[in-house]
């Protein structure tokens, strides 16, 4: 499997899909068809499948990988339009 962290002024972005092409063609492959592994301990072949189960990340790796705006009005995924905020008034920015 293949684990990395992009961080910094030059990360990615949005273009993540193209670092991570490989990875999700791997675990679909595992999921779906799974591929064939030796037990040691049963000395006998067996069906290998995985998944990802969680993953853990910040907030705006968060709208990256799920292609979810994580700014603007409707910034939280859970709360939506009932997501309370203010305009700053000198700023572009929205605080909640």
């Amino acid at each position: 499997m293949l684990c990395m962290m992009i961080v910094g002024p030059r990360q990615p972005r949005n273009d993540i899909d193209v670092y991570l092409t490989s990875l999700i063609e791997d675990l679909r492959k595992l999921y779906e068809d799974g591929v064939d592994v030796w037990d040691v301990n049963l000395q006998q072949m067996f069906k290998l499948r995985a998944m990802v189960f969680c993953n853990i990340n910040d907030f705006p790796t968060y709208g990256n990988l799920s292609g979810y705006s994580v700014k603007g009005y409707q910034a939280c995924p859970i709360c939506e339009k009932e997501a309370n905020f203010i305009q700053l008034k000198h700023e572009k920015k929205s605080i909640y």
